[in-house]
Formats: structure tokens, sequence, C-alpha cells
């Protein structure tokens, strides 16, 4: 093998190697101040979202926050229970239908099930090889049945007859009503009415106010204090407390006054009579408070524009300036 050109690059100097070594360094240079301007730019920017959360976390009053941290809580629990119970309903509803459609002289010991492809995988044991036969008639004849294919069947050294099987269900096993369920319904509705009893002719006493929201956007709850039977809300700043649209829940039976849903005047504190169904009353005092308004301060530009396009020009003007030195003394060089 000829190694004469290898040691030619060592002894020769040939100007595109430098014009090569030049723009690599220039290149490592811009790559490592570019790293830095982004590094400042992101730290920077993360610094501003931190302000901009805790200037939202400011926002509303504490009922509204524990609210919403409630809300977050239920909101996680319903998606956790949704999907535990996406993943038992196919398979409840699958062994449901099994224990209604399976012969007395049918054993399974394994069950495998498919839930994206609706798929049943079955072994087992029959009595005997009629037994057997008219299991898969059962299954063939059933609506929520697509479709069955016995993989194996064996004599085994019991007498008895051990099968693998496969069922392809329908889309509709997942509202598959069992045989129980139904004759539970059936007994339910066969219950006659109780007749009303004399203590449904008594008359409530309870006048409280449960809850109080002012319909804005987004909605305001009020503290109730059954204590001192009053009402305080806090609303954001620049709300128009002269006009402001109630809703009262109050308890069962019992009536308010002024009524919920109708326009009001919050500039001063405001009687809310709550009648029972026997006719006995409450007041309470509810009163609207305008927070203060919280100013943000404006995020300062981290890495403004032009020392970006400063750096990126000094490069290129580095770059530049080393090819015309490398070309310069290539000339230099020739005869």
């Amino acid at each position: 093998m000829d190694f004469s050109a290898i040691f030619q690059l060592r002894t020769k100097k040939y100007w595109w190697l430098d014009v090569i070594f030049y723009l690599a360094i220039s290149l490592l240079i811009a790559t490592v101040f570019c790293f830095v301007i982004f590094w400042g730019k992101n730290h920077y920017q993360r610094q501003d979202i931190e302000k901009v959360t805790k200037n939202l976390q400011s926002v509303g009053t504490f009922q509204q926050k524990e609210n919403e941290t409630e809300v977050q809580i239920y909101q996680k629990k319903v998606q956790d229970f949704t999907l535990l119970f996406k993943d038992h309903e196919f398979a409840s509803n699958v062994f449901a239908f099994l224990q209604d459609q399976t012969m007395p002289s049918i054993w399974y010991n394994q069950f495998s099930l498919d839930e994206k492809n609706h798929g049943a995988l079955l072994t087992g044991e029959a009595e005997s090889m009629d037994a057997f036969s008219r299991q898969v008639g059962v299954f063939e004849n059933n609506k929520y049945v697509k479709s069955i294919t016995a993989l194996n069947s064996s004599i085994a050294n019991s007498a008895r007859i051990q099968f693998t099987m496969s069922l392809n269900l329908d889309g509709s096993i997942f509202s598959y009503t069992s045989t129980m369920a139904r004759i539970l319904k059936l007994a339910s509705n066969a219950k006659t009415t109780k007749p009303a009893t004399s203590s449904a002719s008594l008359k409530s006493s309870e006048k409280n106010i449960t809850a109080f929201h002012l319909l804005l956007d987004p909605e305001v709850e009020g503290i109730v204090d059954q204590t001192n039977f009053s009402v305080a809300i806090n609303v954001p700043f620049g709300t128009d407390v002269k006009a402001l649209v109630t809703s009262i829940v109050t308890s069962s039976d019992a009536a308010v006054s002024p009524t919920s849903g109708v326009l009001q005047d919050f500039t001063n504190p405001v009687d809310y009579t709550v009648k029972a169904q026997d006719g006995s009353t409450q007041i309470y005092a509810v009163k609207v408070n305008v927070l203060p308004q919280v100013v943000a301060k404006k995020a300062e530009n981290p890495a403004p524009v032009g020392l970006i396009v400063s750096i990126i020009l000094a490069v290129v003007i580095i770059l530049a300036a080393a090819i015309f030195i490398i070309l310069k003394k290539s000339k230099k060089k020739q005869p």
C-alpha cells in the first residue's frame, strides 16, 4: 500500500487545509456562543414564567383557590376511576356473559381476554364430546358472539375432553346485562309504591343559605358564615358592584328574598331573608369587597436581538479574516 499521500499531507502545507481548520474553529466558537445565549435566554424565560405564575396565584379569592384545588383533585380522581372502569368493564361483562351461557358440564380453568379486539381465549374441560359440542352450539347461536374457533380438543386421563377455543365477541358486549341483573330489575319494578306516612305532612324549619355565587366570568363564590349569618364575597378589581347577578342555594323547601338570579346593587351590604317552609325566617347580611389592583411587572428582555446579531457578525468577520490571510499566504508561496 502506498502511504506517500499521507506523508505529503504532513510535509507540505496546502491552503485548503488551513481553510478547513479555521472554518472548524469558527464554527466551534459560534456553537459555544449560541449555546451560552440560548441557555441564558431559557434561564430568564423560566424566571419570567415563575413570576407570571406567582401573579396568577395572587388573582382570585382564597375560597376560589381552595375550590380550584379541590376541583383539580376530583378531576384527577375521576380520570383515575375512568381508566379503572374502562379496564374492568370488558372483563366484568365477559365473565357475566360466560356465567350465563356456560353449560353445567363445562369447566373453565384459564381465561385470556383481549379488550382491544373483543376476544376471549378459553381453556377448560368438558364432561364429554357431546357436552363440548352443545357448548359450542350455544356460543354460535348467541348474538354477542361473532365467531368461534375450536383450537384443539383432546381426551385427558380423567376421560374428560380438554379444549381450547377462541371467541370473537361483538362490541355490544359492553352493554350486556346478566340474568341476575335482569331478575333484580324486574323485582324492583314489581314493587308497589309505599303510601305516604304522616311525617311527610310535617313542615321543615330549615332556613339556611348553603351557597352564594356571583355570576361573573369567572364565577365568584362567597364565604357563608352560618354562625353570624353573613356572606363575604371578594371580587376582582374593576368589578361593577352596582349590577351583579346572584345565584343562591338555600335549604330544601326554603325561599329567599331578594330572589336568586336578579340584578342587585352591592355598593352597601344587602340583607337576604330566608323563609322556611314552616314560616320562620333568617336574615343573612351579604357584603361584597373589591380586591386591590395587581400590577404585573413587565419582563425584561434577557437576550436582545442586537446582541445576537453582533455575535454572529463577529464570528463571520473572524472567519472572513482567517480566509483572507490564508489566501494571501498561498499567493506568496506561488512562484
